[in-house]
């Protein structure tokens, strides 16, 4: 109740980052006329107008400063904002004019939609402790490492070390950490942990989809006519996934693989529903929301003049400069679908000023982000050499099986890149079917014209056609090589999934019946709305596959962990296997006493040498201090920042420390690589001598199962 609890206050502490600066900018520029709308838009606008300016300021301010002036900072845009409000409120009171609130109607069904999404996000999120366990969620898989980053700036300020790597002296940490500097400057303003923080920006990434999802709805695709229920139908279609419930009882029932073995329906680059990257990657889904913010701007801004032009432009820069910050594969795939769409207007549509506004942006952007940059390009790292994107069909449905048909062995063995690349083009379709499920029926009803009667469409929703057209190609066709996982792969596809989404409210809020056959009606705005019937049935069943799978992911987040444990236990008989979640239930309450008893600046190290990934993260969430190395594979943590000279050595002679060592060898392994504490479990091989370091060395703490020692 205590995390729950904690999670809550952070949420509230998200206020003045994620509403308030927003809210002053726009509200000082009046930007399309934001000081004339209701309270209820403006709020809708300053939420994604925050998240465009809150994180490339904050940390062009940490590096100028400190984080403590970035929290001053956003104290004191709170201060402004109620001054703002409290004299706007005095302004309409002595001209004797009403606040427009805007609540109505459906005001008290949004607030409930916004309940319901804090408690699952909530729920999926936090650990349950039962009997000296503590059941992790499944999102510790992609969380683990953000909790280790957002502490790592909370210790070192911006640009934050490497937390996973010191070999001689610390790394700058070569990634985009934007979000996590504002999780850290939450942290400090909520006085929560790092990993609270963290969970409550899970909640507002969610917010500000939503947010934009409405501002598109009205100022893009220009609904006036029940926007309201049209903008509850958008939001709750986030809540609808693809078809890998079917995939999963396929797998079940023929295959024997256990329906816990992998939430996902394959592994290696699915594009995700909107329910898991929320919770597993808050940080693209904001990407998102600061690119298609941009864009929306410079849509509207068409029809602005000029002399209102250079704020709107500056808003482009920062939201830019932000999306780079948050995710480099989203903002990637957002420059290469703006290069083609703008091409297009000028080719064919004879229109340039909103590319020209996007152009302006990005080279404002590149201003704002110069300090960046040069830490990027001045920071070594374990990756050396290549390029961090290729060329590559994405891959969806494992090839495996028709690579090994009569149809495919000759190519694959004259030419196997060829024919793996050939098998995976082929399943593309198949997969793509069953990763969007319901939009991938709404993507060929955008795609072929013969299925909605060659409805005429808008110059709004033809360039959403145009985004998912384009997003689809560019991540079928590249991908990113930095890791096996195609990131650009997936992340990337967020922006065919963003125009789906908008296109599919549009589907189903036409489904309003006049006969048996065509039970749509016609919209007059150009919505692609007569569709055939039969197309109509596939839709709404595979509506509700696509809420059936995202239940299953509510419920796996949860069970997956200790259903695995389970089978390790009565299967495998593994004790080690099978007692992840006691091991983090020691390591958190072993962790929290090591981490009031030294100084923040100290090297820390686990056993690097673990069952699976899992039991890693354990320690990278609890850990909150530096450690040497985070594991003994390859390049050891250094990809993201450090010397990678050094992991060899520092492997093997860690392996051989927490096999069995005696104190002697663990003070001169410790004063060769400058570590000065040793962490160990009940779980670790050295462990078990009685003579080694484990019992000899000084105890800095000394639980029945878990023991931190000094090894200075």
């Amino acid at each position: 109740m205590t995390e729950i609890r904690d999670v809550l206050l952070a949420i509230a502490a998200f206020l003045p980052v994620a509403v308030c600066p927003g809210y002053i900018v726009s509200w000082l520029t009046d930007l399309y006329r934001f000081r004339s709308r209701s309270f209820v838009e403006r709020i809708l606008w300053s939420i994604p107008a925050s998240f465009a300016v809150s994180p490339i300021a904050s940390v062009l301010i940490a590096w100028a400063s400190s984080l403590i002036a970035v929290v001053r900072v956003f104290e004191a845009g709170v201060a402004l904002w109620l001054v703002l409000l409290v004299w706007e409120r005095r302004k309409l009171r002595r001209n004797n004019v009403n606040l427009i609130a805007g609540w109505q109607p459906l005001g008290g069904s949004a607030i409930v939609w916004a309940a319901l999404w804090i408690a699952v996000a909530v729920l999926s999120l936090v650990d349950f402790e039962y009997h000296h366990q503590l059941f992790m969620s499944l999102t510790i898989y992609d969380q683990g490492a953000r909790v280790s980053w957002t502490e790592s700036i909370l210790r070192t300020g911006v640009p934050p070390a490497n937390p996973f790597y010191w070999y001689q002296h610390a790394s700058a940490m070569r990634n985009y950490y934007f979000w996590y500097v504002i999780c850290a400057v939450v942290a400090l303003m909520a006085h929560v942990s790092a990993r609270t923080a963290l969970m409550a920006s899970c909640v507002w990434s969610g917010f500000g989809l939503a947010t934009l999802i409405g501002l598109y709805l009205k100022h893009f695709l220009g609904v006036t006519e029940k926007l309201r229920r049209h903008f509850i139908v958008a939001i709750s279609l986030l809540m609808v996934s693809g078809l890998d419930i079917i995939v999963h009882v396929w797998n079940y029932i023929y295959l024997r693989i256990p329906i816990f073995d992998h939430p996902r329906a394959w592994f290696v680059g699915q594009i995700d529903s909107w329910f898991v990257t929320l919770l597993f990657a808050p940080h693209h889904v904001v990407s998102l929301v600061c690119c298609m913010f941009a864009f929306l701007l410079a849509w509207i801004g068409n029809k602005e003049g000029r002399g209102r032009l250079a704020p709107i432009v500056t808003l482009i820069a920062f939201a830019l400069a932000s999306a780079f910050g948050l995710s480099l594969y989203v903002t990637f795939a957002f420059a290469l679908m703006m290069l083609t769409w703008g091409l297009w207007q000028f080719i064919f549509q004879r229109s340039f000023r909103s590319s020209m506004m996007l152009v302006a942006g990005g080279l404002g952007s590149g201003l704002l982000l110069s300090p960046y940059l040069m830490q990027l390009a001045g920071t070594s790292s374990g990756i050396h050499g290549g390029s961090p994107f290729g060329f590559s069909v994405r891959e969806t449905v494992p090839p495996d099986r028709l690579l090994s048909s009569g149809l495919f062995q000759s190519i694959a063995l004259s030419h196997p890149a060829a024919a793996k690349n050939l098998a995976k083009l082929l399943l593309l379709t198949p997969g793509l079917a069953v990763e969007l499920g319901f939009f991938f029926g709404v993507l060929l009803l955008s795609l072929v014209p013969a299925l909605r009667f060659r409805a005429r469409l808008t110059p709004a929703r033809h360039t959403l056609i145009f985004i998912t057209a384009t997003s689809l190609v560019i991540t079928s066709l590249i991908r990113s090589s930095v890791i096996s996982y195609n990131d650009f792969g997936f992340r990337g596809a967020l922006f065919m999934q963003f125009s789906l989404l908008l296109l599919a409210s549009e589907v189903v809020m036409s489904w309003q019946g006049r006969d048996s056959k065509q039970k749509l009606v016609e919209d007059r705005s150009g919505a692609p709305a007569r569709v055939p019937y039969w197309l109509r049935s596939i839709l709404a069943l595979a509506c509700v596959f696509g809420a059936l799978t995202t239940t299953y992911y509510a419920v796996m987040f949860r069970l997956t962990i200790p259903l695995v444990e389970a089978a390790h236990k009565s299967v495998v008989h593994d004790p080690i296997a099978g007692n992840l979640s006691h091991d983090a239930y020691i390591s958190s309450i072993g962790y929290a006493q090591l981490d009031a008893a030294i100084p923040r600046a100290s090297i820390v190290q686990f056993n690097p040498s673990l069952p699976n990934e899992f039991w890693g993260l354990v320690n990278l969430v609890a850990i909150n201090r530096q450690v040497a190395i985070a594991g003994d594979k390859p390049w050891c943590g250094s990809e993201l920042g450090g010397d990678p000279s050094g992991c060899p050595a520092m492997a093997s002679a860690l392996d051989a420390l927490f096999h069995d060592s005696t104190a002697e060898q663990a003070h001169s392994t410790c004063r060769q690589f400058g570590i000065q504490y040793l962490v160990t479990t009940i779980y670790d091989p050295v462990w078990k001598e009685r003579r080694s370091w484990v019992w000899t060395l000084k105890a800095v703490v000394q639980d029945p199962e878990f023991r931190a020692l000094d090894c200075r």
